[in-house]
């Protein structure tokens, strides 16, 4: 072979033009973007649809009850808002005890747990509609922080109608949040308060809830797109935390915490985590195979005993310093 002949190489593939490399990669840009929008446009829609109100307001007459003669009533908040409720009159030596739904339910969901209290102890008894539930105005629900002003309007409420009573608030999952929201205002008003299904905070019950309904790595997304939009439509997401609220709760008013061991909405160690808080004043009491406010189904005998036994003692001591006004003369 001369040396003048061109020693053979291996052919490369010709370059690809840099316009089609562009284009390419507009393309792949163009649906990332159109993902990441998506992704947004669905995390805030569902925020807004948990935030928003469920259903427009309706009737929600008085119940006829064999154990009690309610009565309906409107409460103004602070804050202007119109809070639809239930009072029945109890005896005149026996405690006040206001009953606080879960989210998305009414008043008329705590009955069967007012029946208990009426019954037992003769005390009376008040159920509210929370603000964006039931026949109380308000579109917004941001999990119990402003429905604190309406337990407010209800304890004023329950003083005025029986002055010197103690009152105990009972509140199920929204309605623990917002009770333990308006402890620091509430101060000593109240006697005890009783915390079922507690979530410790907003961020853990949505993470909680995506882990039920969503595989991975779906979850994960999805968690993160409501914690994105809840930036936007809940400012205080941060002050959304129960676990921290329940510290203003004074150290002299004792508090009972209810939950079901296979609650996967507000799980038990939430529940503990929020008793560690406030040891010193607080029993917790776990309910095996309990799931998501339905104790009082999967053990009625022990939640009845439970609630009645701390409500006698929550209140026993400023029952016996109450002092009934003399009967107007004739």
């Amino acid at each position: 072979m001369s040396s003048l002949e061109p020693i053979p190489t291996t052919a490369e593939p010709a370059a690809e033009p840099p316009p089609k490399r562009r284009r390419r990669a507009r393309r792949w840009a163009s649906v990332a973007m159109t993902l990441v929008a998506a992704w947004l446009a669905i995390s805030f829609l569902v925020a807004y649809k948990l935030t928003a109100r469920r259903h427009p307001p309706f009737p929600e007459p008085p119940p006829v009850v064999d154990w009690a003669s309610f009565e309906g009533l409107r409460l103004r908040t602070t804050d202007g808002e119109e809070i639809g409720g239930w009072f029945a009159e109890g005896r005149d030596d026996a405690p006040s005890v206001l009953f606080l739904h879960g989210n998305g339910g009414g008043r008329s969901h705590c009955l069967n747990r007012a029946r208990l209290v009426a019954e037992d102890l003769g005390a009376a008894v008040m159920l509210i509609s929370l603000r964006a539930h039931g026949d109380s105005t308000g579109d917004f629900n941001d999990i119990g922080l402003s429905a604190r002003r309406d337990v407010v309007a209800a304890v004023d409420f329950l003083e005025a109608r029986r002055p010197g009573r103690p009152v105990v608030v009972v509140g199920v999952s929204l309605g623990s949040a917002a009770a333990a929201f308006a402890a620091g205002e509430l101060g000593e008003r109240v006697a005890g308060y009783v915390l079922e299904s507690p979530f410790s905070d907003l961020k853990t019950a949505v993470r909680n809830r995506t882990r039920m309904h969503l595989p991975t790595p779906f979850e994960q997304a999805a968690y993160l797109g409501l914690r994105v939009a809840g930036l936007v439509l809940l400012p205080d997401i941060d002050a959304i935390a129960p676990e921290r609220a329940v510290e203003e709760i004074p150290a002299r008013v004792p508090v009972l915490i209810l939950a079901g061991d296979a609650d996967r909405h507000a799980t038990p160690a939430e529940a503990r985590a929020i008793h560690d808080r406030i040891r010193a004043h607080c029993r917790l009491e776990t309910f095996p195979g309990a799931h998501h406010e339905n104790l009082t189904e999967v053990d009625p005998a022990r939640y009845r005993r439970t609630l009645i036994d701390f409500t006698s003692g929550a209140t026993r001591g400023r029952l016996s310093l109450y002092k009934p006004l003399p009967a107007t003369p004739q």
